[in-house]
């Protein structure tokens, strides 16, 4: 929490000067200085856990010492704990100091503190209270300005507490979090990885002056079982230094990561690539800069980057701005996203949704109950947005809420915050499930470009547009490793998919996102809509063992299936429209007796394999397969809605070409 930073350091001189004042043996007096100013040290390392021994020391000998008692109420304050006690020992400071100094410097920033702490207690009658009696005994304009926004704030908190948002909100348990700061929660898409930073012990670091270790990024993967122990990312780290993440990209190929390093703060990225996250690259200008840029994250179509920057010409601190990659591949000029989303105050931590409309990000300013919350708005244009929506009590609190992480299901999100309800000082990591389901309409498409013409992939566009209004959707970017993207369309759409270059266009191509691709939340896998959709652009033939060979060659077998009544699961693996070209190779692993094509009403070609009597049998065969790290989006499907979308008497058995795959 940051919120007491500057306040306390004005407030322990004059407290100095006070005490000083008071009657006391010369001797003792000198001991309680000494042990003062190890417990001031202390805290300015924030090592809140020596500061407040010390000064409960000092008070055990010296009750009415008003330094201690000041400075271990906010201490109580800094970790998030014994607020109550903070706010007695706030009152007993107060009651013993001149009533001439009620309303000087330091009786005022006491009083402002006993506001705040009241605050934080979600007590906003009585922190109204002490606001409205100074507001109306100090005469300095800019004081009473400042008074007057706190008061806002807490107007704001007293009605946002009263009105709470239905919903559940979960701590992640010790498994994720510690008793150390955890925070930055990124979750991929399949629901199956997640990454966070956390200054836990880790490998050979040192412990720091304010307890904790130096930030570091873990991850951990889920699997049948649940999830594995949570471990650095070594690669990261080659020495001993903060570093925190982000954000993860789309496609989960790509980290964005913040440093500290000799141009101040800045923002870095890491790809994936051959198995292992390379060495975080510094971004370019106009990216980074002279002055701080503290969060980034791209896009769903990864064409644009949103990042803060309290760089000159913002409308006050750090500000969010983006920018947009060029034709060649090169970040634009930044452009701040303009005063309905940029305050006064601080704005942080932005993040859009996959559906490329809803921005969510934490502000200082609007309707905050204090500190940062958490908002949302909707983009309208190229240059305009929807007023600031604040996210609501219990998510926002008076305390600092922020890194909002949406996931495609609206319902669901993962966020960080200081909740002194449920930890020690530290901030913990929450999972957020909404009780008003959102029904999601998005599919998730993936593919290959084709790259016919050797061009740099960072020169390849992918421009989607809506048949039924004309309007652009997307400049799709693909992964410069590799060539796959994404694609998040809303389904029961037209759509008309580019492919461009700089100097050429490929043919357009027309596809019919259906409703049945959708995403339901009912399942665990994100991308349920036929993952393994083959590229709108024609990802060619794949070469296996020397030869191509493509699916078109499976010889028809107009056998009808058996058993089909008998069956409940199968495991979908490969979803093709109009049936494109597809190496053999993509079935290698699986018994090729167990592959069934079935053709779609809609237009696809789906392939699945086995018959499963439950789906704890179906989950047993998905694990096995994917073991060997391939089929990892394979979809386990319920048979009966999936033979009623199929065409009657049109099913191909995959056999007899089984020797044929190496």
């Amino acid at each position: 929490m940051r919120f007491l930073h500057n306040l306390t350091r004005k407030a322990i001189i004059l407290v100095l000067l006070i005490s000083v004042a008071l009657p006391a043996e010369a001797g003792r007096d000198d001991l309680h200085m000494r042990t003062f100013k190890k417990a001031f040290a202390a805290a300015g390392d924030k090592n809140y856990e020596e500061a407040i021994a010390l000064y409960t020391e000092i008070l055990e000998q010296n009750p009415q010492h008003v330094d201690a008692l000041t400075q271990l109420g906010i201490c109580f304050v800094h970790t998030n704990q014994e607020l109550d006690s903070a706010l007695a020992l706030f009152h007993t400071a107060l009651s013993i100091i001149p009533v001439s100094d009620k309303f000087s410097p330091f009786g005022v920033d006491l009083q402002r503190t006993i506001a705040r702490t009241y605050h934080l207690e979600q007590r906003p009658r009585e922190a109204l209270s002490v606001l409205k009696t100074l507001r109306d005994s100090v005469t300095e304009a800019n004081l009473r300005e400042e008074i007057a926004a706190e008061m806002k704030q807490i107007r704001n908190s007293a009605i946002l507490l009263k009105n709470p948002v239905p919903l559940k909100i979960t701590n992640l348990g010790d498994f994720f979090n510690s008793d150390y700061d955890d925070h930055s929660p990124l979750v991929s898409l399949t629901g199956n990885r997640i990454f966070f930073t956390s200054r836990r012990p880790a490998g050979r670091g040192a412990q720091l002056p304010d307890g904790q270790f130096a930030e570091k990024v873990f991850f951990a993967e889920r699997n049948q079982k649940g999830w594995s122990k949570p471990r650095v990312l070594d690669e990261f780290f080659s020495r001993t230094e903060h570093k925190s993440i982000l954000s993860l990209s789309p496609d989960g190929n790509r980290l964005f990561l913040f440093k500290n390093d000799r141009e101040g703060k800045s923002i870095y990225v890491s790809d994936y690539m051959n198995g292992e996250w390379q060495e975080p690259e510094k971004l370019p200008y106009p990216i980074n800069s002279r002055w701080d840029e503290t969060h980034a994250a791209l896009s769903p179509d990864q064409s644009t980057l949103y990042f803060t920057s309290n760089r000159p010409g913002g409308f006050g601190g750090l500000d969010i701005y983006r920018s947009k990659l060029d034709a060649y591949g090169q970040w634009g000029e930044p452009v701040n996203l303009g005063p309905m989303i940029n305050s006064e105050l601080d704005e942080e931590t932005p993040m859009l949704h996959p559906d490329g409309q809803t921005l969510y990000f934490a502000s200082e300013g609007h309707t905050s109950m204090g500190r940062f919350d958490v908002f949302y708005s909707q983009i309208q244009s190229e240059e305009t947005w929807t007023e600031p929506v604040n996210m609501g009590h219990p998510i926002n609190t008076p305390d600092d809420d922020f890194f909002f992480v949406p996931t495609l299901d609206k319902s669901q999100a993962y966020y960080a915050s200081y909740r002194f309800s449920e930890n020690v000082g530290r901030s913990d990591i929450y999972k957020v499930e909404f009780d008003s389901l959102y029904s999601g309409s998005l599919a998730v498409i993936e593919g290959t470009i084709r790259n016919s013409g050797d061009v740099p992939v960072e020169q390849i566009r992918l421009l989607v547009s809506r048949d039924s209004d004309n309007k652009q959707v997307g400049d799709y970017r693909p992964n410069p490793a590799n060539g796959r993207y994404l694609l998040f369309l809303e389904a029961g759409e037209n759509y008309t998919i580019e492919e461009v270059t700089p100097e050429s266009a490929e043919q357009p191509l027309n596809i019919h996102v259906s409703d049945q691709l959708s995403y339901d939340k009912t399942e665990q896998i994100v991308m349920l809509q036929d993952p393994r959709m083959a590229a709108p652009l024609k990802p060619g033939l794949v070469p296996e063992s020397g030869n191509y060979r493509k699916l078109a060659e499976i010889p028809q077998n107009l056998e009808k299936l058996q058993a089909r009544l008998d069956t409940t699961f199968t495991i979908q693996v490969l979803a093709l429209r109009h049936y494109p070209e597809v190496g053999f190779w993509f079935f290698r692993g699986l018994d090729l007796e167990s592959v069934n094509a079935l053709e779609g009403r809609d237009g696809y070609l789906r392939y699945v394999t086995g018959r499963f009597r439950n789906r704890e049998e179906a989950e047993q065969y998905r694990t096995r397969i994917q073991q060997n790290g391939r089929f990892s989006d394979a979809w386990i499907r319920a048979w009966e809605p999936l033979e009623e979308l199929s065409e009657p008497d049109n099913s191909n058995k995959i056999s007899a070409l089984q020797t044929n795959v190496q």
